[in-house]
């Protein structure tokens, strides 16, 4: 029997419905986007609003599906089909989606008669702006967000960077489009939980954590590092690689075991940790290494800034933030600018590893603000 009540809407409370292809729920692995979703259920929680979160990876309307409710339970439906069964569009007061795939029904949306919800697209990147930069961004989903972007009542962009780029790709929307900057969610240091790492990986008082955290793949950089490890391993003997992130291209993975049997005691690869956990290892870290190709935000790098890792980081604007921060490298300049010798830079020099983790966590503080994201979304959501 469908709980759908057409016209006995909760006048008081606001319905939220946030669509996402990932979601921290279980042990599965979950990166930026679901993390960010995350928050911004929180926030809207926080807020008042009674909050559905739907999460498929695929959102083909034959592939199953899973709701989480207002109570916390999470309901898996078979496909698209039995969800709205249960639950019609216009049950909800809003539906904000974190996704590219589902056009065609977000424009029946837009032509239903009667009360229908607002319809906000959340981005987290531009997929013509990675198209244009050399990777494979499937023409799909490409088109789908600037169908996307076309539908929708309210466009939100996660970053200065990328709303500087949403106004000379798509100049035709700036009206619609509202700057919120995403922030990142933090948990205290547990003094235990540190010492079981350093009892578990044998990290001894001079040996340097460092850690990288990605899906393993060319777009986050993945190559760069992998490349470089065995150099830079062999230079430093206490150092102490941690990877942690999702295998995407078998390539990859094959050159990272590799390594990792040649540097057992040195290099270790873990697919996943809850963030709790995650946040452990970088308390534990001391240097945090982002070479990717490609950033709208980076989440990851403002949760180590916060944890007090010194940063080497791509040369990339969307990094313009920790310009007194961190230390940069360019894949372009050979000139003592490679990633090799400005990691092996960090590494040597241990003042300017305690100076940069000083300012990072400066930086991240001034520009970090969960205050201020929670009051736009109510500014949206009026």
């Amino acid at each position: 029997m469908s709980i759908f009540r057409e016209n006995k809407k909760n006048n008081k409370v606001k319905r939220v419905l946030l669509m996402s292809f990932e979601y921290p729920v279980g042990k599965t692995y979950c990166g930026g986007v679901g993390q960010i979703v995350k928050l911004c259920h929180d926030i809207l929680v926080d807020s008042g609003y009674e909050v559905y979160v739907l999460i498929s990876f695929h959102f083909n309307k034959k592939r199953p599906v899973k709701l989480l409710l207002p109570d916390g339970r999470l309901i898996n439906y078979t496909n698209f089909y039995s969800f709205q069964k249960d639950y019609k569009w216009s049950y909800f007061n809003y539906i904000i989606q974190h996704f590219v795939n589902l056009s065609q029904e977000f424009r029946r949306i837009k032509k239903q008669k009667g009360p229908r919800p607002y319809i906000v697209y959340h981005f987290h990147s531009i997929l013509r702006r990675e198209r244009d930069s050399g990777f494979k961004t499937f023409n799909r989903f490409m088109i789908n967000q600037e169908r996307m972007i076309e539908l929708s009542d309210m466009i939100i962009c996660p970053s200065r960077y990328e709303y500087e780029n949403f106004t000379r790709y798509f100049p035709a929307f700036v009206d619609k489009v509202k700057l919120i900057e995403n922030t990142i969610e933090v948990f205290p240091r547990d003094k235990n939980e540190i010492e079981k790492i350093k009892d578990n990986y044998a990290i001894k008082d001079n040996d340097i954590v460092s850690i990288f955290v990605g899906r393993l793949e060319r777009i986050k950089g993945a190559h760069i590092l992998i490349a470089n490890l065995s150099a830079i391993l062999k230079r430093h003997k206490n150092l102490k690689i941690f990877i942690i992130g999702k295998s995407l291209e078998k390539d990859l993975y094959k050159k990272l075991m590799n390594v990792k049997r040649r540097f057992k005691s040195q290099v270790f690869y873990i697919r996943y940790l809850n963030k709790n956990k995650l946040f452990q290892y970088y308390y534990s870290s001391d240097v945090y290494i982002n070479p990717s190709l490609s950033e709208s935000f980076s989440l990851s790098s403002y949760e180590n800034a916060y944890c007090n890792s010194a940063l080497l980081l791509n040369k990339l604007p969307v990094f313009d933030n920790f310009k007194d921060s961190a230390v940069f490298f360019s894949n372009h300049d050979s000139n003592g600018n490679g990633f090799l010798s400005r990691f092996d830079y960090l590494l040597r020099n241990k003042r300017l590893r305690v100076k940069l983790s000083k300012n990072s966590k400066k930086a991240v503080k001034k520009i970090v603000s969960k205050s201020r994201i929670a009051e736009e979304f109510n500014k949206i959501l009026c």
